[in-house]
């Protein structure tokens, strides 16, 4: 009873919680909203795990949270978009609003969610990899299933015949189906930038146009973004849109794009090209615009596909376009000049979208390895029973649960809100998902031994297919750069003057001094026992997790001081110091990481979901290592180049570089 009493004293006060923030922006009056989603009975809000027993016992239960529904849905039908979580996380701050876990608004939702995955299953299993890995195609005996199965218009409406699920249900499908990384990642280049770029930009006669017949899988798309001499520098492609001299709408398409994702395949091509060679805005960079263009248009050249370390059968090519003929009122999506806007937000999708595929992946290799640890024997005990076996597990296991908590977390904030904006939630959540991802893949093959690495295991192949997801839309440590700019960005333009005065104590001395008396209080209240923070995030999740709370608040006050100490010493520098600039990235990602898994085993542990103390045993854990991981940047950040070793580091690779290539002779030369 005391159980229920407490799961009952967590629900009313989120309850009262949502309803204060609520009534602000409904016309209903609080007492009729409380009313609304009042639960009938203690029984109403009894965890999961106590259900089968009051069941036997005749006892009912039910509990919407339709003060949920309301909110979200109110969100949806007006102009909103998120707070930038984590960008203000640079400056200290931090909405924690962020901790309630978001979920799916109704039953019927989740529902939905667990056919569609029973039909995923049969489908999956029915495909044979090694017959893709031979013959470096993909049959369309596959691609047909996948049409009855309406994988190509999972995030179209109903109404052009598709399923029309959200970006959590589609990240749900997208981790089912990525036990087959190549027809996953094709998939993903179809859905989140050629069906996503059409709903959110595109005019209601494109929508007509292209959706039913993308629904059908009759019309396949991909994007064409990448060029060989740019790289990730998005700014610097060569391939033009030029207006016509008597038409104003129309538009002639030069260049080639390279390493186009199911370019074999693809009917319509969203393709990034240049429209102005000079900026007209100081504040928008409005030389880029996205168009669509037709396989079979005079002037498209589509090259055979390319042969890649993993994902065969991906039918990767380069194509050219060569006084292609477009129009502005049928091809362009969004607005003229809008390209790198609408590039950016494709973008949330496609990273969110893809760590949903590394979880699917992540889960595989976790159910291999647990079989083989099982059934194997070595030194007459069983793999299971060793403590280095172990350890893999737990890491691999705790990678799994972590990345799995941000995507839901980040595609829930895609749901929440009509004009997302999640760029540096989605980049940290793409760069911890790959890179753990393919850690895991590593474990898994230390754990098979020899055997994995034999050609057409299911651990040799996930390895390749899995390698080049960290470099699908933008490599990682480009990301990490990204993420890191953006985050000082935003705290330079608050604490501009500060710093200003700071970097000249002559004409400042009160502010210097004012400093250094608040540098020694922070470090005299970072070693203060239970530490504090002005958050009070403890407030906001499950009371068995006041620990982990307690870390996740250190870890913001770390990061804005050693933000603001970066600031201080080394001013517009630091944007060239790319070994600083990834150390703060790396504090972000763990402090992402800790939010998304104490909102999720809060909620977890508050409902009584299977294996729920499993979940908050390893937020325990992950935040207490994580903690300490971000102690050890934090003292790298603060000391000089010379005692982090990143001046000597920089000085011979510049010696091998004059080299070209590895400078030192080998041991047995002499010189006598």
């Amino acid at each position: 009873m005391q159980t229920l009493r407490f799961s009952y004293w967590v629900r009313r006060s989120y309850a009262n919680l949502h309803i204060n923030r609520f009534i602000s922006n409904n016309t209903q009056s609080k007492k009729d909203i409380v009313e609304q989603v009042r639960p009938t009975s203690e029984e109403a809000i009894i965890p999961r795990k106590d259900r089968p027993r009051l069941e036997e016992e005749g006892l009912e239960y039910e509990y919407k949270d339709e003060l949920d529904v309301l909110r979200r849905k109110e969100r949806l039908t007006v102009d909103s978009t998120n707070p930038q979580y984590m960008t203000v996380v640079f400056n200290g701050e931090f909405d924690r609003d962020i901790l309630t876990y978001p979920e799916l608004l109704s039953k019927a939702e989740s529902t939905q969610m667990n056919t569609l995955c029973e039909g995923l299953k049969k489908f999956t299993d029915s495909i044979d990899r090694k017959q893709i890995e031979r013959n470096n195609h993909i049959d369309k005996d596959i691609y047909t299933e996948m049409s009855k199965l309406k994988l190509h218009g999972l995030i179209i409406p109903e109404e052009f015949g598709g399923l029309s699920l959200n970006s959590q249900l589609s990240v749900r499908m997208f981790e089912e189906l990525a036990v087959s990384p190549t027809i996953t990642t094709q998939l993903l280049a179809h859905t989140e930038y050629g069906v996503r770029s059409l709903l959110v930009y595109g005019t209601d006669e494109q929508q007509r146009y292209y959706l039913p017949e993308m629904a059908k899988g009759n019309m396949i798309s991909t994007a064409c973004i990448t060029e060989a001499h740019c790289g990730s520098d998005i700014r610097n492609i060569e391939t033009t849109a030029t207006v016509s001299d008597t038409d104003p709408n129309s538009y002639t398409i030069n260049g080639k794009k390279m390493w186009v994702t199911n370019g074999d395949n693809a009917d319509v091509f969203l393709v990034y090209c240049k429209t102005k060679e000079r900026h007209t805005s100081e504040d928008y960079d409005d030389r880029f615009s996205f168009f669509l263009v037709h396989r079979d248009m005079p002037g498209v050249t589509i090259s055979p596909p390319v042969s890649t370390l993993g994902l065969r059968g991906l039918g990767l090519t380069h194509v050219e376009f060569k006084d292609v003929k477009v129009n502005t009122v049928h091809h362009l999506i969004g607005q003229l000049g809008e390209g790198l806007n609408v590039l950016r937000n494709l973008h949330g999708y496609v990273r969110t979208t893809l760590a949903g595929m590394c979880t699917g992946v992540s889960k595989r290799l976790l159910q291999l390895a647990s079989e083989r640890a099982i059934q194997r024997e070595s030194f007459s005990r069983k793999l299971m029973d060793q403590g280095l076996i172990q350890k893999r597990l737990f890491h691999m296991e705790i990678d799994t649960y972590t990345m799995e908590s941000m995507t839901y977390l980040t595609s829930g904030i895609l749901d929440s809100f009509s004009m997302p904006v999640i760029s540096i939630e989605s980049a940290l959540t793409k760069i911890f998902a790959t890179d753990r991802l393919y850690r895991i893949a590593n474990d898994c093959l230390e754990i098979f031994g020899v055997e994995g690495i034999e050609i057409g295991h299911p651990v040799e192949q996930y390895l390749r297919d899995i390698r080049p997801w960290s470099m699908f839309d933008v490599p990682n440590d480009v990301l990490r750069l990204l993420t890191a700019w953006e985050g000082i960005m935003s705290v330079s333009t608050v604490v501009h003057d500060f710093v200003r005065k700071i970097r000249n104590p002559i004409h400042f001395p009160g502010t210097k001094l004012r400093h250094l008396l608040t540098s020694w209080t922070s470090q005299a209240q970072a070693m203060r026992a239970p530490f504090t923070f002005k958050h009070d995030l403890w407030e906001k999740v499950h009371p068995s997790l006041g620990i982990p709370a307690k870390d996740l608040e250190y870890a913001i006050f770390v990061l804005r001081n050693v933000t603001k100490e970066t600031l201080t010493k080394s001013g517009r520098d630091i944007m060239d110091n790319q070994l600083y600039l990834r150390r703060l990235s790396e504090i972000v990602i763990e402090i992402y990481a800790m939010t998304a898994m104490l909102g999720r085993s809060s909620r977890a542990y508050s409902i009584g979901l299977k294996n729920c103390e499993h979940e908050t045993e390893m937020t325990f854990l992950f935040c207490k290592h994580a903690r300490l991981r971000i102690d050890k940047l934090a003292k790298e950040i603060n000391e000089h180049g010379y005692q982090t070793g990143d001046e000597h580091l920089q000085h011979l690779a510049k010696r091998m570089l004059i080299a070209k290539g590895y400078p030192i002779t080998t041991p047995l030369e002499r010189t006598y």
